[in-house]
């Protein structure tokens, strides 16, 4: 799957080489923010997360999991809100 997607990669970026296209535009705005949070919260689960007392140390982790994901949505949301209600728009007219 890796190979298809590098190949692929290599052919858009061949096949687009005139036009403006880039990959890094079509990331989401506000990934930088999201990858943030995903390292936030794997330091949080080296740190935090004990295997011998896994249950009393797991809300702790869970908790910074779960802000670091309420962030990032907000964040991803605020910045492509144009989108999501166009993607939400089709889906009402689809009916």
């Amino acid at each position: 799957m890796i190979l298809r997607i590098i190949c692929s990669a290599v052919f858009f970026s061949s096949y687009f080489q005139d036009s403006s296209f880039s990959f890094y535009r079509c990331l989401p705005s506000g990934w930088e923010v999201l990858l943030l949070s995903c390292t936030a919260t794997v330091i949080s689960e080296r740190v935090f997360l004990d295997k011998e007392n896994f249950w009393q140390t797991l809300p702790i982790h869970l908790a910074i999991g779960l802000a670091c994901f309420c962030f990032s949505s907000i964040v991803i949301y605020s910045r492509e809100k144009q989108l999501i209600n166009k993607i939400i728009g089709m889906h009402k007219h689809a009916d």
